[in-house]
């Protein structure tokens, strides 16, 4: 090789090396692990939704120390421990740090190989050692880089959308939790005061029987009808028991003492002002699960890119040193090339199409089902507050005037004990139905706060969701921003 050969490949030799060195440096990037940023960003919807700050930034606590386990729980302090001590959530938040990984990694090429060789002759007289170096770097990943970091970046979205969402759901669990045992602990009461009313009447008819005013056919009633309330009474108790269990575990602290009360201060439930129609555009602006769905279907559209530019799949350039036992050195390009004449990724690209058309598919069902599930709670709550209004005007205020009748009757010696133990029946059986139909509405009421993305009012400055990062309505038909840019028929 002439002198002026051996000095270009030396410059080629060193621009190489200097440009490979440049783009590892590039693609390295400065992109953080730390997911504080991400999980802020779940934890500040969680609180914006429900008005109750997850406190994710710290660990879960291992003891009671904002309840003692005895007062009354309330249900912010509930809603506070749950999503800072359910262990469930916590798990779930752990996924926003595996995702904000991912989307560092997808943005750093693979590492440069570096290769060395080291020959013996076989005859020592005629040949001498032989010691060479190679360094080779894989730039294959450096136009696909985009496609990549565009797909990792819609998972780590889908992942802090699916961890606020879960939130949101804990938060629901919990309120129904403390609504049911706030109606139990009502329905326990109402239990107690029938066994005093049916007492009191067979005191009476006690009183009566001994002053020859009636039998013990009357009183053997009323006990009968004593017996069946006690029986009614446990089944409550059991039921209420159970439900306080439930919630020690959606808390975090299954193990602890049941021997408590919640306060019934908000069972009193507004009332029903959205019509049908703004229950549907809240369900199409802040369902969070549809706007996962979205970023999944975005995440496979980036990745059908990213297969499409697959056709070469390695490309690898270096540099290559080598030194002779008399001396001679030499150094020159590397450049390593995988042809696509085999496997040309074609069947690749096109199981990425119909992976990234059925993420569409499944986005567009996730947006019909939202719609559904927010109508179909909406009717509920309608009808169980209508319910409500009615029986408590009519059943219940019937009942207790037909009992005022009967003991009035029952004094004046016009109506005989059965009369008025079938009115006291009644009116028991008015006020615990009515008892089960509020809770029903106040159920049915958290039910659709959490169907319309959890909660039942228009953000104070509307706009699309921040965790959705781009249109938030819900457009039947169209398709989330940036499949329309998806190639070779992928929503077809």
């Amino acid at each position: 090789m002439t002198r002026h050969a051996r000095h270009l490949m030396h410059h080629v030799s060193r621009g190489v090396a200097t440009a490979t060195l440049a783009l590892v440096a590039l693609a390295g990037g400065c992109a953080s692990l730390d997911p504080k940023a991400d999980i802020d960003r779940a934890a500040h919807t969680v609180n914006d939704r429900s008005g109750v700050a997850p406190g994710w930034d710290g660990p879960w606590d291992v003891s009671l120390s904002t309840w003692d386990g005895r007062s009354h729980l309330t249900v912010e302090l509930a809603l506070g421990m749950a999503l800072r001590n359910n262990r469930d959530i916590r798990s779930k938040v752990e996924l926003i740090a595996a995702s904000r990984a991912d989307l560092v990694q997808a943005g750093l090429l693979p590492n440069p190989v570096v290769g060395l060789t080291l020959r013996f002759p076989f005859d020592p007289v005629s040949g001498g050692t032989f010691v060479g170096a190679q360094v080779v770097q894989s730039f294959a990943a450096l136009w696909l880089r985009g496609g990549k970091i565009r797909a990792a970046d819609a998972r780590l979205n889908q992942t802090v959308l699916d961890v606020s969402d879960q939130a949101l759901a804990l938060v629901a669990q919990v309120k129904a939790s403390h609504t049911r045992i706030a109606f139990g602990q009502r329905a326990v009461g109402l239990a107690e005061q029938n066994l005093a009313t049916i007492q009191k009447s067979i005191d009476s008819l006690d009183a009566r029987v001994r002053g020859g005013e009636g039998t013990t056919l009357d009183v053997n009633r009323a006990r009968q009808q004593l017996a069946k309330a006690e029986a009614e009474r446990v089944v409550v108790m059991r039921e209420l028991a159970k439900e306080r269990r439930r919630m020690l575990e959606l808390i975090g602290f299954a193990a602890e003492n049941a021997d408590w009360a919640v306060d019934e201060g908000a069972l009193e439930s507004a009332p029903q002002t959205l019509d049908e129609a703004t229950v549907i555009a809240l369900a199409g602006s802040q369902r969070l699960d549809v706007a996962a769905a979205r970023s999944v279907a975005l995440a496979q559209s980036a990745d059908l890119s990213v297969e499409q530019r697959s056709h070469l799949r390695d490309l690898g350039l270096g540099a290559d040193f080598e030194r002779s036992e008399s001396g001679d050195k030499s150094i020159g390009p590397v450049v390593e090339l995988a042809i696509p004449i085999f496997d040309t990724n074609e069947a690749q690209i096109a199981k990425a199409g119909s992976i990234a058309r059925a993420a569409f598919g499944s986005y567009e069902a996730a947006s019909q089902r939202a719609v559904r599930e927010a109508r179909v709670a909406w009717i509920e709550l309608d009808s169980a507050s209508r319910l409500v209004e009615q029986y408590r005007s009519t059943v219940l205020a019937l009942a207790e005037r037909n009992l005022t009748l009967a003991e009035a009757s029952l004094r004046s010696g016009q109506a005989d004990v059965t009369v008025l133990l079938e009115a006291q029946r009644e009116v028991t059986d008015a006020r615990a139905r009515l008892n089960d139909l509020e809770q029903a509405a106040a159920l049915a009421r958290i039910e659709l706060e959490y169907a319309v993305g959890g909660v039942l009012a228009w953000p104070p400055t509307p706009g699309p969701d921040p965790l959705d990062r781009g249109p938030s309505t819900i457009g039947a038909g169209t398709p989330p921003k940036g499949l329309d840019e998806v190639p070779s028929g992928a929503r077809q």
